[in-house]
């Protein structure tokens, strides 16, 4: 016998439809074993490559064809700050749908990340395991790193412009951890262009 908490809660997670704008948010929701929800992604979202195929692409992070999205008729729109614009979120959420925005700032913020998605979703022991993946995954870049010299490096993000990153994003912070410090120091924006 199912309990009625029990039924609601599987019919809910039945009826999901999850459009995500994000690449990384793509693989999250693979890993997490709710690819069968997965109905939209963007032209960036390449991975896992085979069980993609299928999905539906509705643009680009930067360019997302608001009416594709909104005939995938999705339960909830992953989106993430540095990814993708406000006013795309915006408009999807004045449309009606749930707009999930997400901001890991740090590799240890995916830990909140996966709690958060596992929870929403339905998905809290896939989520636990992969916080358990993250964190040992963790545990050994330190130990690696900390046997290594620090190393300034440019870690190029775009071409046409050429784009990098500063200290203060999440590439920087992930860097960081395997003992690469990013160039430039400073710089006006997050994401500065740059010539060769």
């Amino acid at each position: 016998m199912t309990s009625p908490q029990h039924a609601a809660r599987e019919s809910a997670q039945s009826a999901l439809r999850i459009v995500s704008l994000v690449p990384s948010l793509t693989e999250l929701v693979c890993a997490l074993g709710l690819f069968e929800h997965l109905v939209g992604r963007t032209g960036f979202c390449v991975h896992p490559r085979e069980a993609l195929r299928r999905v539906p692409k509705i643009g680009g992070t930067k360019d997302v064809r608001i009416d594709a999205v909104l005939a995938l008729e999705p339960t909830h729109v992953l989106v993430n700050v540095d990814e993708n614009l406000r006013e795309t979120a915006d408009t999807l959420a004045r449309h009606g749908l749930e707009v999930v925005v997400t901001h890991p700032c740090t590799p240890e913020d995916n830990r909140a990340l996966y709690r958060d998605f596992g929870a929403r979703f339905g998905r809290v022991e896939a989520a636990r395991a992969l916080e358990a993946e993250l964190d040992a995954a963790l545990s050994d870049a330190a130990a690696t790193a900390a046997a290594l010299p620090v190393e300034r490096v440019l870690y190029p993000i775009w071409r046409e412009p050429w784009m990098t990153v500063t200290p203060d994003t999440y590439i920087a912070a992930m860097l960081e951890r395997v003992g690469w410090r990013t160039l430039p120091e400073a710089a006006p924006r997050r994401y500065p262009e740059f010539a060769w």
